[in-house]
């Protein structure tokens, strides 16, 4: 029986969605859907890309949560695979006088067992850019080099790959996060790189060591995001800063996905790179100043009016 092609995808979203459990306070817990490149692919869906995501879940009632929040977002699930024995991963978040303390139940779930075998060409067929993370490199061997082959799959069926650095050094060595990123940097045309993940990859702060290095290893473009001091944008032909939106900070959890997932949707209708971090900026200023990974991400026309 013959599958229907898959449909076109400005962006596809390649890692682990994970169910949220937020402890308010002592009586209240608050269920939510977390994960770095989930949150991309709303934010990019939101901001008005036709977005879609490749993940495996669980056959559980965190995977029908996800999967009706995709629904509801049109984000594109055909290629979201259910295990029968691996379960959703979860985590929780705990609120304090130190701030935010994230605990995982993520070893073992069925993302992190994804390999380069569940792939296929098919998959990529249609995909304008495939987005990847240094988390989804992390949380096993077997997701890192099914994040190489996912990049590569996508560059042979003439998509872009960005990748956001998303360091975590809860699940892994910086030294082991460096060795990883050498090996993906050659089949990446855009990489987001956080100020502080370059420090802790790289050893400095320079934001043109930074971006010289991103462009040497192959990158072909440089978004480098500063927090509130907004991004530079940078490729062969040099940098532009970028200022930032001003924001009133309620939560920044989150805002990082939500520039992804906005530069890629302004970078398919722009190409324009500059315009799209511009653009980013706003958006990841409006997530600030909410709480909530998915909730705070803000739709196209509050980005618009956010820019004036």
């Amino acid at each position: 029986m013959s599958h229907p092609p898959p449909k076109p995808l400005d962006i596809l979203c390649f890692g682990e969605p994970m169910f949220e459990f937020s402890f308010v306070d002592e009586d209240t817990i608050r269920p939510g859907i977390g994960g770095d490149v989930s949150n991309t692919a709303v934010a990019a869906a939101r901001a008005g890309a036709r977005a879609g995501m490749l993940t495996h879940l669980g056959s559980d009632n965190f995977a029908e949560r996800i999967l009706q929040l995709y629904a509801d977002e049109g984000i594109d699930a055909s290629r979201v695979v259910q295990s029968e024995t691996a379960p959703t991963g979860l985590y929780f978040i705990d609120y304090g006088p130190d701030g935010h303390q994230f605990s995982y139940r993520r070893a073992g779930s069925a993302a992190s067992l994804v390999g380069p075998e569940d792939l296929s060409p098919e998959m990529f067929e249609g995909v304008g850019v495939l987005h990847i993370s240094g988390i989804t490199q992390a949380i096993s061997a077997s997701s890192c080099a099914a994040t190489v082959r996912a990049a590569e799959l996508a560059r042979a069926a003439g998509a872009r790959v960005s990748f956001d650095t998303n360091l975590r050094l809860n699940l892994w060595s910086a030294e082991d996060a460096r060795q990883a990123l050498k090996q993906i940097l050659p089949l990446v045309d855009i990489v987001f790189p956080s100020l502080e993940d370059a420090e802790a990859l790289f050893g400095t702060s320079g934001v043109d060591d930074i971006c010289r290095r991103f462009l040497a290893e192959g990158a072909a473009l440089v978004v480098l995001t500063l927090g509130e001091d907004g991004a530079v944008v940078a490729d062969a032909n040099g940098q532009v800063a970028v200022a930032p939106c001003k924001a009133a900070l309620v939560d920044a959890t989150g805002a990082g996905d939500t520039f992804d997932g906005s530069f890629l949707a302004e970078y398919a209708r722009t190409s324009d790179a500059v315009t799209a971090a511009r653009f980013a900026c706003a958006a990841a200023s409006l997530s600030v100043e909410n709480v909530g990974a998915v909730k705070s991400i803000p739709k196209l026309d509050a980005i618009r009016a956010r820019q004036g």
